[in-house]
């Protein structure tokens, strides 16, 4: 027996409008979880003091560093393009990041990235000696688990290797574990507030290692794109070559 032919027109019309606005709806639906807005910012910085908590990849003068973001949902493009002040190249890093959902108290990201760092030096060419830009190119990749206790204290551990890929000059192989508390939001008053992110860290470059103590410290009021910041470094032991004490002050843009 046909029972779709007894139906009456009236209800055929109506469960016919209900399955179009059903799969109208559902198409929506979809097109709205596939569709991820796009993140773009950026972190423009001048400084009197090039500054890097790898010693060989110090600059010691005046710089201009640029971060740039651009990605969606979990998966992001970093940058990091460093000049110095008279427009001279000093490095350029060029990070791809995976970060995870965070949950309540826990997130975590991996990394890798090309890297090149690049600075004059005295060249041979048909037999002259002539000063030319040469740059010493890394391969690196991170992993950075961070437990949340609040939106005022976190707890990060922060895992980097770098191999150099230059055979004949420049360190081959490098390795970076730091512990990293972060204060992220402290109030010093109604409309300033300070982050303070110390960390202590090993470091081995090829055959030497050290221990150092370094923190940031960001002075910035709400709802201000510009802020002030300062990096200070201690070496505590290392058998790596570098002044025992580093820091500078820097100007930040956010874009």
């Amino acid at each position: 027996m046909n029972y779709l032919n007894k139906t009456p027109l009236c209800l055929k019309t109506a469960l016919l409008l209900l399955f179009c606005n059903t799969a109208i709806f559902a198409q929506k639906a979809d097109s709205l979880k596939k569709t991820e807005p796009l993140h773009a910012s950026a972190n423009i910085q001048i400084t009197n003091n090039g500054v890097s908590l790898f010693p060989n990849l110090m600059l010691g003068k005046p710089a201009t560093i640029i971060n740039l973001t651009v990605g969606k949902k979990h998966i992001f493009f970093e940058p990091e393009l460093r000049w110095r002040l008279n427009g001279e190249p000093w490095s350029y890093i060029f990070w791809l990041r995976y970060r995870s959902k965070r949950t309540e108290h826990f997130s975590w990201h991996v990394g890798a990235h090309p890297s090149y760092v690049i600075r004059p030096s005295q060249v041979t060419i048909n037999g002259n000696l002539e000063n030319r830009w040469v740059a010493n190119r890394f391969l690196a990749a991170e992993f950075v688990p961070v437990w949340h206790h609040s939106a005022k204290f976190s707890l990060g551990l922060h895992i980097l290797g770098s191999k150099g890929l230059d055979k004949n000059y420049g360190v081959q192989k490098s390795t970076y574990v730091s512990l990293q508390p972060r204060f992220p939001n402290i109030g010093i008053s109604k409309n300033y507030y300070l982050g303070f992110f110390p960390q202590v860290f090993h470091l081995t470059l090829d055959d030497k290692k050290g221990y150092y103590y370094s923190h940031m410290i960001i002075i910035n009021k709400k709802k201000m794109p510009v802020y002030l910041s300062s990096i200070f470094t201690y070496k505590l032991n290392s058998t790596i070559a570098g002044d025992n004490v580093v820091w500078n002050v820097a100007l930040n843009v956010k874009l």
